[in-house]
């Protein structure tokens, strides 16, 4: 009945405008004598249809009503996430921006063990995933006065040495490759030797005698007579000190670098000396 109402709710709402309006138009006829009782009913009929049409209809409108708010919340709620989802995204950015800034601050402020050092600063812009032939590259090249074979530092310490140049831009080979040979001093015996870039991103210090004073824990450092390096930059410090077959000279020292090469955004780039006066 009630979606017969609602379906026919026009016809129904006309049927019995009609009514009211013969109602009105006869109602002197109708209240006098035997007609009074029926146009009583007919009056009453039609106000109860009436009010059943008309609360059908609104509750038609009510839930038209709601079903557009609901629509207008979601949309609502699809741009607030939108917008969370960006703020967030700007967020990262700065959070990335802060990390960089602060990186390059470290190496504006870095002091380096000789006054007469000159360099420049660079950024990463590309690895090398090779594991047995790491490098870097870096986006300073021979017009900011880079050449081969330039050490390249961090705050950390030693990165490597420039083994390529281009115009604007450099290819490091890092102190963890396999083809990297680097001086090294330990920093407490102050007995040299050199470093070798080896797998899992570790180092050996070669050459040391096998009764050479060289325990775990100890800094290595640059010696500063490879003329790459200026003397006491760190290198990395000995996790692991082992004598090698018998009948060697020399002792297997495993070294950890300094440097997270993970984690290295920009680095120094040793052009040369300056001549003092």
């Amino acid at each position: 009945m009630w979606n017969w109402l609602v379906s026919h709710h026009r016809h129904v709402i006309v049927i019995f405008a009609l009514l009211i309006a013969f109602q009105v138009a006869y109602s002197d006829i109708f209240s006098k004598g035997p007609l009074v009782y029926p146009s009583k009913l007919i009056f009453d009929a039609s106000s109860y249809v009436m009010e059943v049409a008309n609360n059908g209809i609104n509750n038609i409108k009510n839930l038209w009503l709601d079903y557009i708010s609901l629509i207008n919340v979601k949309k609502e709620n699809t741009k607030l996430k939108e917008q969370v989802a960006l703020l967030r995204l700007r967020l990262g950015l700065l959070e990335s921006t802060r990390t960089e800034y602060n990186a390059l601050l470290n190496l504006l402020n870095l002091p380096l063990p000789e006054e007469d050092i000159s360099y420049t600063t660079a950024k990463v812009i590309g690895r090398d995933p090779d594991l047995m032939f790491r490098s870097i590259i870096v986006s300073k090249g021979g017009i900011d006065g880079i050449k081969d074979g330039d050490g390249v530092i961090s705050p950390s310490g030693v990165v490597g040495k420039v083994i390529k140049t281009g115009s604007h831009a450099s290819e490091v080979l890092l102190l963890t490759g396999n083809e990297s040979y680097v001086e090294g001093i330990d920093s407490k015996t102050m007995i040299r030797g050199i470093i070798n870039g080896i797998e899992d991103e570790h180092l050996r210090f070669m050459y040391i005698l096998s009764d050479a004073p060289v325990n775990k824990g100890d800094l290595i450092i640059t010696g500063g007579e490879d003329g790459t390096f200026p003397e006491g930059i760190n290198i990395g410090t000995v996790v692991s000190v082992k004598r090698n077959e018998a009948g060697s000279m020399f002792k297997d020292i495993i070294v950890k670098p300094s440097i997270d090469i993970n984690n290295l955004n920009y680095v120094m780039i040793i052009t040369g000396r300056t001549h003092k006066k």
